[in-house]
């Protein structure tokens, strides 16, 4: 993988200098990295299965909007922030479009566990903690990305699990474990399999609470329904609103489709 690049503002001051190793260890530095892993809204190539339901375009503008929310929220999460893009040659779009509180990294070639475990191998240069999420859960809060960065002082390892099998986070302490071979990505036992590479090795992981990524028109509506009980017992964002209004848009063209 290539360096990230930096946006114009930086947020955080560049260490020109590196101390000692054991003056490392008497400050006790940690450093939180938060990566979320994004591909160029393109139509006919994000939320394929979405699309079923409500169409290519309606799905990639809904994709967008699940990104740009989810910059939005987490903006301040972690120490520093970094969009992990796809594909390469979008970089140019995605720059003049991002906050300048995040940078961006292009993800590497190879599957998602080559391209998740290259992303860990870059931040450990400059992160003693990092978090990866993607872009399919819409509703997740900054005060989950806020306990996985803290279960990572008690394990070298967190997870997210989400409803279809898989996970909807994955954080790491210091190193990257060698836990992503073998996997069958996009399927059911994607968690049940990292958590057998983990336990196999004796790595320690904690585990996070159980959220919905957004796949089909069924997770959507999951989701919609989440967010209005949310909205219920808070004042919601302009933000948030507005990622509502989007998904009830979306779910009503899946309705008024019918069954695909």
């Amino acid at each position: 993988m290539a360096g990230c690049i930096l946006p114009n503002a930086l947020t955080k001051p560049i260490i020109t200098s590196v101390p000692a190793e054991g003056v490392l260890r008497n400050l006790e530095l940690t450093l939180n990295q938060l990566g979320l892993f994004a591909k160029f809204w393109q139509p006919g190539a994000v939320k394929t299965r979405l699309a079923a339901s409500i169409g290519e375009s309606a799905a990639c503008a809904l994709y967008k909007r699940f990104v740009f929310h989810l910059l939005q929220r987490l903006g301040n999460s972690a120490d520093q922030r970094a969009i992990v893009f796809s594909p390469p040659e979008s970089e140019s779009k995605f720059r003049m479009q991002i906050p300048p509180n995040w940078k961006l990294c292009p993800q590497s070639p190879g599957d998602l566990g080559s391209r998740m475990h290259s992303y860990f191998l870059q931040a450990f240069k400059t992160a003693t903690q990092v978090v990866i999420i993607g872009a399919d859960c819409p509703h997740l809060p900054a005060s989950t990305i806020d306990t996985a960065f803290k279960l990572l002082s008690q394990a070298p390892v967190v997870l997210g699990p989400s409803t279809d099998g898989g996970y909807y986070l994955i954080g790491m302490r210091a190193r990257c474990f060698d836990i992503f071979d073998s996997i069958q990505w996009s399927t059911e036992s994607v968690l049940e399999k990292t958590i057998q590479h983990l336990e196999k090795q004796n790595i320690d992981y904690r585990l996070l609470e159980t959220m919905t990524d957004v796949d089909e028109l069924v997770n959507l509506k999951t989701v919609e329904a989440a967010l209005a009980a949310q909205h219920q017992t808070q004042r919601p964002s302009d933000e948030d609103s507005k990622l509502l209004g989007d998904i009830r848009q979306a779910i009503a063209i899946g309705e008024s489709n019918g069954p695909q």
